[in-house]
């Protein structure tokens, strides 16, 4: 169970009711709300602290802020030449970087930017030396933790950076000192789940009556897919981006993209996904017919996504798939410590183990560099006993045990 003040989940409200029940909300800002925003608020369910309430929290923020980016005032209301000031403008300028990512990152963007205005907002970036961030680096090592606080220091690089392109003096002489100024990174993730707990948590999906989220765990696991391009995500467009798509797949203001649909697998059972990650330039490449698990979960051939919520009869959102998951991981067996995304690694991880050419699983997992799968490769012990058994074999071939 994640530690409350480990925690990003702004907009969080908390009613006790006369029965001591305690219902959770996510609130609007009071000043976008008079402004004409919707929702003003959005019932969540679940038990807090949880990471699926502070991710969906984190989500209606952001989409609270882009809102606001084009109905209020372009003005930076920030003082200028402060930390705020830099991070506002990232958010907000309209030819910002900040607009050309998805939506997930920048409300992974937004999470940090606020920790950053927090910390330090009416600080001059003039005056921020390297002892200054050192400082801060470690208060939110202390407060969120390492990764966090790792996040922390790449989201204000970005900020400034982004002050550079803006020819800001003090901006660009901070980037310099950035640039001299060393964290360690956090340590990489070692867990990963194994086949016997996909194929329990498989069972324990089928039980809770929800077969897609097993389908869903299933391409992850077998074909090391990431999850966005398994279920696919929401995305709120202008209404310049909105008319210019046709026959999508819509939720009122949100259009939902990247997610597997049934024109990805011929009728061969070839399965060719372009990938999220890259923006849809490398290409996932699967023989289904060397995937029975695959099959086995697989309805049948139908038109759009494949995996849909059993409930809304739409592709999934994100938030909910999550909190769902999580529910029948427990029920499964699995400890919190591992998690979905770890799916994708535990491909990786199998096949290593399975004795694949390493080449062979940079493709599988539409890597472009060794080292990236490698980060993904979490079966040190087995890879490691199966070099010693080789060494082993050949002293003795030798003659030299």
């Amino acid at each position: 169970m994640p530690r409350e003040h480990d925690l990003y989940a702004p907009g969080l409200k908390r009613m006790k009711r006369h029965n001591g029940r305690i219902d959770l909300y996510w609130v609007a800002d009071e000043k976008l709300v008079a402004k004409g925003y919707l929702p003003k608020t959005v019932r969540l369910f679940g038990g807090w602290p949880s990471e699926e309430i502070a991710a969906r929290c984190a989500i209606l923020h952001a989409e609270m802020l882009e809102w606001a980016s084009g109905h209020e005032p372009a003005r930076n209301a920030a003082p200028p030449g402060t930390l705020a000031w830099i991070c506002r403008a990232f958010e907000t300028d309209e030819d910002s970087p900040f607009h050309e990512k998805r939506q997930d990152t920048r409300t992974f963007y937004s999470k940090y930017i606020g920790k950053l205005v927090d910390k330090a907002g009416d600080h001059l970036l003039a005056e921020i030396i390297g002892r200054d961030v050192r400082r801060w680096h470690k208060d939110w090592s202390a407060e969120i933790g390492e990764r966090s606080a790792y996040a922390c220091i790449q989201t204000l690089r970005r900020v400034v950076n982004y002050g550079c392109e803006l020819r800001d003096p003090d901006a660009i002489e901070l980037a310099a000192v950035l640039a001299k100024t060393e964290f360690r990174m956090p340590k990489a993730r070692k867990r990963r789940p194994t086949y016997e707990q996909i194929v329990a948590l498989r069972a324990a999906a089928h039980a809770a009556g929800r077969p897609s989220v097993a389908l869903a765990v299933t391409f992850q696991f077998e074909l090391g897919l990431r999850q966005k391009d398994v279920i696919g995500e929401w995305s709120r467009l202008s209404e310049e981006e909105r008319a210019l798509i046709e026959g999508a797949i819509t939720d009122g203001a949100w259009v939902w993209h990247w997610g597997l649909t049934w024109n990805h697998i011929d009728a061969s059972l070839l399965l060719q996904k372009p990938t999220s990650k890259s923006n849809g330039n490398e290409v996932a490449e699967h023989d289904l017919r060397l995937h029975p698990d695959v099959l086995a979960e697989l309805p049948p051939r139908g038109v759009g996504p494949i995996v849909v919520d059993e409930r809304s009869g739409k592709p999934w959102k994100r938030s909910h798939f999550s909190h769902t998951f999580r529910k029948i991981a427990r029920a499964a067996g699995w400890p919190d410590e591992v998690w979905n995304m770890d799916s994708r690694a535990g491909a990786v991880s199998e096949a290593f183990e399975a004795g694949a050419e390493p080449a062979d699983v940079m493709r599988a997992a539409t890597h472009t560099q060794m080292a990236t799968t490698m980060i993904y490769n979490r079966g040190g012990v087995v890879q490691s006993s199966r070099v010693a058994e080789l060494r082993a074999a050949r002293r003795k071939g030798r003659g030299e045990g």
